[in-house]
C-alpha cells in the first residue's frame, strides 16, 4: 500500500531485457533508506519488486514482466528517464494523500499544460474511456504515482492544478503534451461500484 506522496525522484540509469521482462537499474538519491530484496516500491506508481540494491541504497534494480510493461508507461522509459519513487507504507506512519495500491488501471494521456499563476500549472489530462465513470470533481487520481485532487471534469477529462511544491519533488515537470501517464483511480471508488452492482443484484 502507498499513499501517493513522492519520497524522492530516481534516474533509470541502464535497460536490461532478460527473460519475459526488463530489468531497470535506477539511481536514487536515497541514503540508507532501509531497503532489503523483495521490498515494494511505486515506480511511476507501478508496485515492483527490488531484485538487488546498493549497499548505501542509492542504486537498485527491479524487474518488470512483459505484460506490465504493456499495463505501463514504463515500457516508454529510456536511459536518463525520471521515475517517481515511493516505499511502501510503514505500520504507524502518518498517512498522506490517499490509498494508493500500485495497481495501475491504465494509461491517461496529456492534452495540455499551460501556467495559469507564477510557478502554477493547470493540466488537462484525458482519461481512458473505460475509467471515465470513476472520476468526479474534488475526487482523488494518482499519475504516475503521484496523488492529486482533481479540479474538474469535462468530456473524458480532467482538469488539475499543480502547484510548485509538485512540480519540484516529482516528474511533473518533465510531463508534455501526448504523454501517457500511469492512472490508478480511487480503490474506494470501484469498492462502491462493486457494493451498488451487489446490491442490484440480489
Amino acid at each position: 500500500m502507498f499513499t501517493g506522496l513522492v519520497e524522492t525522484l530516481g534516474k533509470v540509469i541502464t535497460i536490461e531485457p532478460i527473460d519475459s521482462g526488463i530489468q531497470f537499474t535506477i539511481e536514487t538519491e536515497w541514503e540508507n533508506p532501509d531497503l532489503k530484496i523483495g521490498d515494494s516500491i511505486a515506480i511511476n506508481g507501478a508496485c515492483m519488486t527490488v531484485t538487488e540494491f546498493s549497499d548505501l541504497g542509492n542504486l537498485f534494480k527491479f524487474y518488470a514482466s512483459f505484460k506490465s510493461l504493456e499495463l505501463t508507461n514504463l515500457s516508454r522509459l529510456g536511459e536518463g528517464s525520471t521515475v517517481n519513487l515511493e516505499r511502501a507504507m510503514a505500520l504507524g506512519q502518518r498517512f498522506g494523500g490517499h490509498m494508493v495500491q500500485g495497481h495501475v488501471d491504465g494509461m491517461a494521456k496529456v492534452i495540455s499544460r499551460k501556467k495559469i499563476e507564477t510557478e502554477v500549472e493547470e493540466f488537462w489530462v484525458e482519461i481512458p474511456k473505460e475509467l471515465q465513470r470513476y472520476f468526479v470533481k474534488k475526487g482523488s487520481v494518482t499519475l504516475d504515482g503521484i496523488s492529486l485532487t482533481v479540479v474538474d471534469v469535462k468530456d473524458g477529462n480532467i482538469q488539475l492544478i499543480l502547484i510548485p511544491e509538485t512540480m519540484e519533488k516529482t516528474n511533473a515537470n518533465t510531463w508534455k503534451k501526448d504523454q501517457r501517464l500511469n492512472v490508478e483511480v480511487d480503490v474506494l471508488a470501484k469498492y462502491i461500484e462493486n457494493y451498488l452492482e451487489q446490491r442490484s443484484g440480489s
